[in-house]
This record gives C-alpha cells, sequence and structure tokens, in this order.
C-alpha cells in the first residue's frame, strides 16, 4: 500500500508541476478556459502558485513522507475548487474528472498523515 501511494503521489505531483506551470506562466490555453468560465485571472495564478508549491512537496514522497501529505493536502483544496467549477461550467464528465484526481490526491495525503500516529 505504502509503495502504490509513493507512486500516486510522485505522478501527481509531475501532473501538477505541468499544469501548475501553465498556470502561473500564462498559457493560452488557461487564460482561454478562465476567461471562457468568467473567473479572474489572479485565481489562476493563485491555482497554478499552490500547484507549483505542491507539487515538489509531493516528489519529497520517498524521503519525507509527512512533507508530501502536506502537498497533497494543498492541492486537494485546489481540486475541490476545480470540481465545482467543472461541475457548474461545464458537462459532467469533466467534474467527474476532476473528482478522480481529488481522490488521487487524498490517497497520499491519508497514508502519510502526520496526525495518524495520534488517532486511535
Amino acid at each position: 500500500m505504502i509503495l502504490s501511494a509513493k507512486i500516486v503521489c510522485t505522478l501527481l505531483a509531475l501532473f501538477f508541476v505541468a499544469t501548475g506551470w501553465m498556470k502561473a506562466g500564462g498559457h493560452p490555453h488557461m487564460i482561454e478556459e478562465f476567461d471562457k468560465f468568467q473567473l479572474p485571472h489572479w485565481l489562476r495564478i493563485l491555482a497554478g502558485v499552490l500547484e507549483l508549491i505542491a507539487a515538489p512537496l509531493m516528489l519529497l514522497v520517498w524521503w519525507l513522507p509527512t512533507l508530501a501529505s502536506l502537498g497533497a493536502l494543498l492541492v486537494s483544496a485546489v481540486m475541490v475548487g476545480a470540481a465545482y467549477t467543472n461541475f457548474v461550467k461545464r458537462p459532467a464528465v469533466f467534474g467527474w474528472g476532476t473528482l478522480v484526481i481529488l481522490a488521487l490526491c487524498l490517497i497520499p495525503a491519508l497514508a502519510f498523515n502526520p496526525l495518524q500516529p495520534l488517532l486511535p
């Protein structure tokens, strides 16, 4: 289970490096998406920066799993907003896709939870 969670965390980190870079860097597709949904561009930049902060933390899963858990929690918050936007502004299939990514983010967040030893 732990090895699987580490692999999922690593793959997600690589995904969020790419998407964060596209959002924060002002890739034309991301600008178009935020314009289409009538969302402010500061939100695009904020989401991208949060993804770019979380991704390196998630890559630390092989050495410091607790930090990876914090990165996964951070990016999970971004994914909640993305899921909401996709369910409200697009066909439902896009919302379900973001919920799958959110669920995958919760795997390392729960597997390497720093509070786990305190829980009964």
